[in-house]
């Protein structure tokens, strides 16, 4: 992965599809959740858009981009 493309995937995401907002606009049934649905939705999202085969490769791979940054 090129670096600084999951930053620019983020930002273009943010941009064109608002997509903060959509993903606040998540519900679900759970009575006392400890996270929010926006919180488990977005992993998820992010690993399908960059195609990795595990959550401990996201993990990595936002360690990476999050230490250059």
């Amino acid at each position: 992965m090129r670096k600084g493309y999951l930053c620019k995937l983020l930002a273009y995401m943010k941009k064109v599809f608002k997509i903060e907002d959509k993903l606040g606009k998540l519900k679900d049934s759970r009575v006392n959740p400890t996270y929010r649905t926006s919180e488990g939705i977005l992993p998820v999202l992010l690993g399908f858009l960059v195609r990795i085969q595990s959550f401990n490769e996201l993990k990595y791979k936002l360690t990476q981009v999050l230490s250059s940054a």
